[in-house]
């Protein structure tokens, strides 16, 4: 291993040797890490690592391997790179299950900037690798972290079965163009955005109680992770389908009452809540900033957009700040959506029904759509692929 390539846990050379998807030895492992991860302080004290621990659990996997249970025999690919962004907690942890459960090794590659909020989640990690009975997934797994440096990423990517890339495109672009071998398979995940769709008639005839249950998931889907996540929903378009539009002034006191309850808010977040709100103020043109209004002082934003035609732009809110407009009816929705659109939540409407609205009217943006609180729920279909499909191969 290089002088500059820090081990964080697992072995320095990986035994990149092939197995099946969902191999027993991979299943045994993760759930165990499910329960290390579920079990200790620390890291069930931190929202993402516990989510996390209990989207590994034995039976998730086990349906997981149900659901993608091939009549064709199939291995993974080898040896698995991956790449994880520094703005997402936790995404290393998934990344690496999903490449021991399509059959890879994997190398997974930690930002620097990511060491200390990560912490507790790679002590839980590196606690039930090095137990004896795990010594297998041990011999296949490598954690590592370095600090930017094209001529190790690259070395890597040469050598490699399979590449994940999560990050902005300035990344992707710049590891895209690093040699592979011939034969090897790449996932990229640039930036993308999400949004959420909710019913003017369903919310105006929630109780108290069931809006602030609402509010609790969508405290989940947004302010968990300061939006950071690319299914975190920036936007919120009011289906105007009957009831009483001051249900949405009602809503968003329900979400900024959540936050004061739950929210870390201090200096840093009010001042790049508030960089990123001028920011849009100041370069949107259509469309535009049209009014906004403030919640529980400065620890919610919501910016009112007007004249909604075309692909809506890239929205970037965060740390509290959102965007909503109105949509006159469900079947003006898909025209709207450019590729980088990813996940679209839905409140007071049935994901499925709305999934296949938007396949008739071939819409070319959004691959999953949600119900409130599962927005960063991880899947192992994700930007519309199949992630054991793509990094395993069939013997047919």
């Amino acid at each position: 291993m290089r002088d500059n390539v820090t081990l964080l846990a697992g072995a320095e050379q990986v035994d990149a040797a092939p197995w099946l998807p969902f191999d027993p030895r991979a299943v045994d492992f993760l759930a165990e890490l499910s329960a290390e991860v579920l079990r200790s302080p620390d890291t069930r004290r931190q929202e993402a690592s516990a989510a996390f621990g209990f989207w590994c659990r034995r039976a998730r996997l086990e349906a997981l391997a149900a659901r993608h249970a091939s009549p064709l025999p199939r291995l993974g690919r080898g040896l698995a790179f991956h790449l994880a962004p520094a703005n997402v907690p936790a995404l290393f942890a998934y990344t690496l299950a999903i490449g021991l459960l399509a059959g890879n090794a994997n190398v997974v590659r930690l930002s620097s900037r990511r060491m200390e909020g990560e912490a507790p989640l790679l002590a839980a990690l590196r606690r039930v690798l090095e137990r004896p009975e795990h010594a297998a997934v041990r011999a296949r797994t490598s954690l590592i972290t370095y600090g930017r440096d094209d001529a190790v990423t690259a070395d890597y990517c040469a050598r490699c079965d399979a590449r994940i890339v999560w990050g902005g495109d300035a990344t992707v672009a710049a590891v895209r163009a690093m040699p592979m071998p011939p034969h090897a398979v790449e996932l990229c995940f640039p930036d993308r955005w999400s949004l959420a769709v909710f019913s003017q008639r369903a919310f105006s005839a929630l109780t108290p109680e069931e809006r602030g249950a609402l509010a609790h998931r969508f405290y989940n889907d947004t302010y968990q992770m300061d939006q950071n996540a690319c299914s975190s929903p920036q936007l919120v378009l009011w289906l105007e389908d009957g009831g009483d539009p001051a249900c949405r002034g009602r809503w968003w006191e329900a979400v900024a009452a959540e936050a004061a309850e739950r929210y870390p808010f201090g200096p840093f977040q009010a001042a790049r809540k508030l960089e990123r709100l001028c920011l849009c103020a100041m370069t949107m043109e259509e469309p535009a900033v049209a009014a906004v209004e403030r919640y529980q002082g400065n620890l919610l934003y919501v910016a009112r957009l007007a004249g909604l035609s075309g692909n809506l732009p890239s929205l970037a809110g965060g740390f509290g700040l959102f965007f909503e407009a109105d949509l006159p009816r469900l079947e003006a929705l898909a025209p709207l959506l450019p590729p980088k659109a990813q996940t679209l939540v839905c409140g007071g409407l049935e994901p499925a029904e709305v999934a296949a609205l938007l396949a008739r009217a071939g819409a070319r943006g959004v691959d999953r759509v949600v119900p409130l609180g599962q927005a960063l729920e991880m899947d192992t279909v994700w930007d519309g692929r199949d992630l054991i499909a793509a990094l395993s191969r069939i013997i047919g």
